[in-house]
């Protein structure tokens, strides 16, 4: 991994609920481009929209990992799912979530999964990869 072309973009940092109800602050989450391995942690409301004004191209990313269930974290989830295989024409990418986010009233629509070429469920205390890039989760949120 290169670190000096490594970026990390605030896509939105709105935090509280009231912030994210009327945008005080964005609330799109963080893209992470690590060594050429585009990633998005917690597409919120808004993230597309944020995204595009950056300039960033949702068909770059290889992976999107959902914290957690919260709408101020996954809300964006299922639109970016679709820009990133291009409506489920390219099937790409590797969606990281909690398996509540699949579950019964899940976050994650079912006709969207098999747009995705794999799903991982984040558990606690294990390490996950995507290209050249590992993440570790401590603890369950």
């Amino acid at each position: 991994m290169d670190t000096a072309t490594d970026k990390v973009m605030f896509l939105g940092t709105a935090g509280a609920r009231v912030m994210v109800a009327n945008q005080i602050l964005a609330s799109g989450g963080l893209w992470f481009d690590l060594g050429g391995t585009e990633m998005l942690l917690d597409p919120g409301p808004g993230t597309l929209v944020q995204a595009i004004r950056r300039k960033l191209k949702p068909t770059k990313l290889e992976a999107i990992i959902l914290t957690h269930r919260h709408l101020d974290h996954a809300a964006d989830a299922n639109i970016m799912i679709e820009a990133m295989t291009e409506g489920g024409l390219r099937r790409r990418g590797t969606l990281f979530a909690p398996s509540d986010a699949l579950e019964e009233d899940p976050v994650i629509l079912h006709y969207l999964r098999s747009y995705l070429e794999r799903i991982e469920l984040l558990e606690e205390g294990k390490s996950y990869n995507i290209g050249d890039v590992s993440f570790r989760t401590p603890i369950r949120h």
